[in-house]
């Protein structure tokens, strides 16, 4: 059920300091959604613009929580007999003299709690500093298009054609299983792939009566499959609005029952769920990140518990308030979205009702709209750079995004840029002199297509700069194209913000300039 919206006051929270926590949280750079619940009410609601409530945002291993959710579920139908079953039971046809004894003693809680005993995710293994270092050593061998070809295969990790889960169980484990928490998405879709053998079903299909129809979640939601597989990722690929993820939030709030009273998820589970099962400290970690891990769930400082994915998806519970802060974004450091929360959020509620504050609540809902993306400075066409009507095509040096050439021509409204990838892939990002133009670009993620909004301006005669940002993604894009010495050059991290991907010069030779 989408919660419905009341008044901050009517539910014991300032509304003068909801507007506060919103211009600090907005204040990071790429936080894109925004949604607060007290007392299961939506007390703050704010999209930078450019994005809006209909948008379905990655969520990355934000996922991995809805994955524990359906554990919960078919453990309460009996279709799971135990979290203490071990792993390799539910896939006898795989079981060979390659599946180790540590292998044998995983059990669905170690998968669970991230304490399987595996050093690494399991699934993508480290295929961006592959690619890097084999870029490094030979770049004109090495591009983007073999880790698109890989990808698509399902073999992205592994070299031959055998089940990724067979592959998965004949896996040496460093650590012996519960001894050590280690953060792997491959334990997740291990969690997916059980699922899908126990139920039937694919883990979303599985989900579909059971809890996203109750939370109101539409029936066109996508949850990503593991590439050559037919089977949901798990711990990443599902792609939900802000309000679904805090409708989602609400119902663990609750201990997975909703707000009408019918229980989802069983209380036993959901309580051992959100607790902290194995200890996650370390050294260098954010003072959130070492609070302890449940079953798929974060513990947080102020007695509170979350899920979170990459880049800034955020659902954090906060049972001490009666409260739900759900985000999508973009950002690199998530400790500064709670940071925000603990510190600008927490001193907006009180325990009781507060007196109406009509000035306080005008200030939040101007807060609520006045949020925007930094798209660079707005330009205008730049004739003695490129004629209207002329296309320009360059051809461009081997390069880790895989791209073969780059096609540039402007006119009154704009620039425009056509990336050609050596795949066979053509993505056109066009982008506004002065309000931003939208695109659809396919590069960024496998299998999707994302709406982007560009701006351009001239820096110098020669020199061309093109900012996009991606509502739905946690991609921001800046490009600098130099026409006096050809070059394109990225300025910020793109494909999953890995940062040897941040300031990449592309050199480029001109191949073609036609009208």
């Amino acid at each position: 059920m989408i919660p419905l919206a009341s008044t901050p006051e009517s539910e014991g929270v300032s509304s003068a300091r909801l507007a506060d926590f919103i211009d600090r949280f907005f204040a990071l750079e790429w936080t894109h959604g925004l949604v607060v619940l007290r007392h299961g009410r939506v007390v703050a609601e704010c999209y930078r613009g450019l994005c809006s409530p209909a948008d379905r945002h990655q969520l990355f291993s934000l996922s991995k929580s809805f994955a524990s959710s359906a554990v919960g579920i078919a453990l309460g139908e009996g279709l799971i007999p135990s979290l203490d079953a071990p792993l390799a039971s539910f896939f006898p046809e795989f079981d060979s003299p390659k599946v180790t004894d540590r292998m044998r003693r995983v059990t669905l809680r170690h998968l669970l709690c991230m304490g399987m005993g595996r050093a690494s995710c399991g699934l993508w293994g480290d295929r961006y500093d592959r690619l890097r270092r084999d870029f490094a050593a030979s770049p004109a061998a090495s591009d983007m298009r073999a880790v698109a070809e890989r990808f698509a295969s399902g073999r992205e990790y592994f070299d031959d054609d055998l089940p990724v889960v067979r592959h998965l169980l004949e896996d040496e484990l460093r650590d012996v299983p519960g001894a050590r928490f280690e953060y792997n998405t491959g334990a997740t879709f291990l969690l997916s792939a059980v699922l899908q053998k126990v139920t039937g079903t694919r883990l979303p299909d599985y989900l579909r009566s059971r809890l996203f129809d109750p939370l109101g979640i539409a029936r066109d939601v996508v949850w990503d499959n593991l590439p050559g597989t037919g089977i949901a990722l798990g711990g990443a690929g599902l792609n939900l609005t802000v309000r679904e993820i805090a409708a989602a939030g609400q119902l663990w709030l609750r201990g997975g029952v909703l707000p009408d009273g019918r229980r989802l998820i069983p209380a036993a589970y959901m309580a051992e769920a959100t607790s902290k099962r194995i200890e996650n400290d370390g050294p260098g970690r954010a003072p959130d990140w070492c609070q302890g891990y449940g079953y798929q769930f974060w513990r947080c400082r102020h007695g509170a518990f979350r899920g979170d994915g990459a880049s800034g998806q955020l659902c954090v519970m906060l049972p001490d308030q009666d409260a739900v802060v759900a985000a999508t974004a973009g950002l690199r450091d998530m400790q500064r979205e709670l940071d925000a929360i603990w510190e600008g959020l927490l001193p907006a509620f009180s325990d009781a009702p507060l007196p109406a504050d009509p000035s306080g609540l005008a200030r939040l809902r101007l807060a609520e709209t006045a949020q925007r993306f930094d798209l660079g400075p707005r330009g205008e066409p730049c004739l003695a750079a490129l004629p209207f009507g002329e296309t320009r095509r360059f051809s461009c040096a081997p390069n880790p995004f895989g791209l073969v050439s780059l096609s540039l021509s402007q006119d009154v409204v704009g620039a425009t840029l056509e990336f050609a990838f050596g795949d066979g892939l053509v993505d056109v990002l066009r982008a506004g002199w002065d309000e931003p133009r939208a695109s659809q670009l396919r590069r960024l993620a496998s299998g999707h297509s994302f709406g982007a909004f560009a701006r351009a301006a001239w820096l110098t005669p020669t020199r061309l700069q093109v900012t996009a940002a991606v509502p739905c993604s946690t991609s921001f894009l800046t490009f600098e194209f130099d026409l006096a010495a050809p070059c394109l050059r990225s300025r910020t991290p793109v494909w999953f913000a890995h940062p040897w991907l941040q300031d990449v010069a592309v050199p480029l030779a001109l191949s073609h300039a036609f009208l």
